[in-house]
């Protein structure tokens, strides 16, 4: 079951990228053989120019079986909803075209690899035989070098120099300070220039590619949905929260604002909770609650973007009490 999860796994997308970075590889040792071949190592150059033509013989092979099995998984997704589907025939034909296809790409290689040979070696001798023009270089004239003088001796000028000694015990400790934070910025640089490469290459591998270009278009819109479009409840519930939320004061006004809710509902003997779809207006009904400051304090601190002040809540407290409707 594990090998049959992986197999369905490897062949739903498209891995062109990792088979074009295999093909570099081979490619690369056939490279390394022919310059060992030609520079003293004949035997091994041989060997690895023939273990890359084989390697990339079998990568194109297998690359094509690949394309061909995940160009069959997507045909068989689009219709798996469908009654009746000859899958059975469909595989026996695609088996068929593809042996075909495989056998005369194999042959078309290999009869091109052979026959491109001759065609190198006529290139290369043809380069080997060009004329070389020889460049003949011009008699130099005598330039007659002038006489160089003594070196003055500053000994004579300036006497005897005294030897200064050793330097300072601190000269020495700054210069191995220096020296090891150096090593340290080095190899920093190197961990981070590392880092960053491995994260480049791990994007590189893990990024989608499996779509086409009709589901790019069509899906995208849903995706954005799915994503980035969240309910304003989501939103609140994801950011409004911790004890620096708790002490705010627009915190301080809603709790206030349920605190008088509920108080009014229950003057009013009303049964139950208030329903969750309630707005504001429909709450301070049920209530019998009306006060319009609070109302206008509730909504800036339940729905605005702007932040509620302490100017909000002093108005909010010294504001004068509005007895509930009977």
């Amino acid at each position: 079951m594990a090998v049959r999860k992986l197999y369905n796994y490897w062949i739903s997308r498209d891995r062109t990228g990792f088979y074009s970075a295999l093909a570099l590889l081979f490619i690369l040792f056939y490279i390394i053989g022919t310059f060992m071949a030609n520079y003293g190592a004949p035997v091994l150059g041989a060997r690895f120019q023939l273990a890359g033509f084989v390697c990339f013989v079998v990568l194109v092979v297998v690359y094509f079986v690949h394309k061909n099995l995940n160009a069959y998984y997507r045909f068989l997704d689009m219709f798996k909803d469908t009654d009746h589907l000859p899958q059975k025939q469909i595989a026996y034909v695609n088996s068929f075209c593809m042996t075909v296809f495989l056998i005369a790409a194999v042959i078309g290689i290999v009869v091109m690899a052979y026959a491109m040979e001759p065609l190198w070696q006529a290139i290369a001798d043809w380069f080997a035989n060009r004329p070389v023009i020889e460049v003949r270089e011009a008699p130099q004239e005598f330039i007659p070098q002038p006489t160089q003088s003594a070196a003055p001796n500053f000994q004579e000028i300036f006497g005897e120099v005294e030897d200064p000694g050793p330097p300072p015990v601190w000269v020495s400790v700054l210069n191995a300070v220096a020296e090891i934070g150096g090593i340290v910025i080095v190899i920093a640089l190197f961990f981070y220039a590392i880092r960053k490469c491995a994260g480049k290459m791990w994007d590189f591998v893990t990024r989608p590619r499996h779509f086409d270009e009709d589901e790019k278009i069509y899906l995208k819109p849903t995706l954005d949905i799915l994503m980035h479009i969240a309910p304003p409840e989501a939103d609140e519930t994801q950011q409004k929260k911790g004890l620096k939320y708790f002490l705010s004061y627009e915190a301080r006004i809603r709790r206030y604002y349920k605190k008088q809710i509920l108080t009014g509902r229950k003057q009013q003997k009303c049964a139950g909770s208030p329903g969750v779809w309630a707005a504001p207006n429909e709450l301070e009904r049920g209530a019998g609650l009306d006060d319009a400051t609070l109302h206008r304090l509730y909504e800036k601190a339940r729905y605005s973007h702007m932040e509620c002040t302490e100017e909000d809540w002093r108005i909010l407290e010294t504001r004068p009490e509005t007895p509930a409707a009977p």
